[in-house]
């Protein structure tokens, strides 16, 4: 006759949301993940993380206050977050390099970790062969010769269907410009 009533603090302790949590990683924006991840960070006392995580969020809301005079930005977008992320781990290899001629690997090392920290809230990116097959295709497409100089460049950048998400524009933009004058 009575209902056996489970207590609260036993259904957190299973967690029967956490399996929910992992299936989402690959659906909620990197934004998301970035918030979760702090608070996990948090309770973990994973300082390196920690850091790293604030940084970035911190970015994001610098750049989305700096929207607001010009660019537009929004920290639900997955492409803007990623590219804020794209711009720290570059920031940081070229912290690695400066360490490394400097002879302090430690330095290197510790920077090398928030670089891996970083590159897990990036989708997969894609390898320079990959680049050049996207590129060659709209090369294929549109048709553009050696001639077209600086507007060809233009014009296959505008054609070339990568995310900023999967390779920085500037990787984008070298391939196009080594194929071009490869032609």
């Amino acid at each position: 006759m009575f209902c056996r009533t489970v207590p609260r603090w036993s259904l957190s302790a299973a967690r029967p949301g956490a399996r929910w949590l992992t299936d989402m990683a690959s659906t909620t924006s990197i934004n998301a993940r970035l918030k979760l991840d702090l608070k996990e960070a948090m309770k973990a006392k994973e300082k390196t993380k920690l850091s790293v995580i604030k940084g970035v969020l911190s970015d994001i809301l610098y750049a989305e206050k700096n929207a607001m005079t010009g660019a537009s930005f929004s920290r639900d977008s997955d492409t803007d977050v990623a590219t804020l992320i794209q711009r720290a781990i570059k920031q940081r290899n070229e912290s690695v390099q400066s360490y490394a001629a400097g002879g302090r690997e430690d330095l290197a090392k510790a920077e090398e970790a928030e670089i891996d920290i970083l590159a897990a809230y990036l989708p997969r990116q894609l390898t320079t062969e990959e680049i050049e097959t996207h590129v060659t295709q709209a090369i294929e497409r549109l048709g553009v010769g050696v001639g077209g100089g600086a507007k060809a460049v233009g014009l296959l950048m505008r054609e070339v269907d990568i995310s900023p998400a999967q390779a920085p524009k500037s990787k984008v933009a070298e391939v196009v410009k080594r194929l071009l004058s490869a032609m």
